[in-house]
């Protein structure tokens, strides 16, 4: 009877010693705790970020635009008339993160051609306060057309901050002394690549 008493404990020691060394468990949420292989260890960690391009142009949805254009005083479904008239308050917002850095440009084009006896051109005219971005625009007007031109050219990463009176702000000349309209579905296009 003590043979057996003697063997129970003995067995009841061992499973308790081989419990005690179990494999140890990970807090995530403290990576100070980590430890691999029953000391403190270093592993090597590489993280492959995804590129990013967006392109946002403020206000969004509803235009507020200042300068010698009153839009309130235009009646719906009627042409934009006028020469020289210029749409200041538009703001061109970007968050771009490249693969490995690689510089990037932003392009403005129409989806359509512009009709004939009208002319579109965009300039940036102002540099905005937000964000982390290089200040690196086309100087000049660009005249709008199917054809993709340079608006902001080369930059790595940056982002420039939402809405108003962040990134670049735009100023649209719009002549049209014929009062042509825009076709159904005519879009501005700003592009990242």
């Amino acid at each position: 009877m003590k043979s057996i008493i003697k063997h129970i404990i003995l067995m009841v020691l061992v499973i308790s010693s081989c419990l005690l060394n179990a494999q140890e468990t990970l807090n995530a949420n403290d990576p100070n705790t980590f430890i691999f292989g029953g000391d403190q260890k270093t592993n090597t960690l590489t993280v492959e970020v995804l590129p990013i391009a967006i392109v946002d142009v403020e206000p969004d949805p509803g235009i507020s635009i200042s300068g010698s254009a009153d839009l309130t005083s235009l009646e719906a479904g009627l042409p934009f008339t006028g020469t020289g008239d210029n749409l200041d308050g538009l703001w061109l917002n970007f968050t771009h993160r490249a693969e490995n850095f690689q510089n990037a440009r932003i392009f403005v084009s129409s989806n359509q051609p512009v009709p004939a006896g009208m002319t579109i051109n965009v300039e940036i005219i102002n540099t905005g306060v937000g964000g982390d971005f290089p200040n690196n625009p086309r100087l000049g007007p660009i005249l709008i057309g199917t054809n993709e031109e340079i608006i902001v050219n080369d930059f790595a990463n940056g982002y420039t901050g939402d809405g108003l009176n962040n990134g670049y702000q735009l100023k649209y000349t719009i002549e049209n002394p014929g009062a042509v309209s825009l076709p159904d579905g005519f879009e501005i296009i700003y592009r990242i690549q």
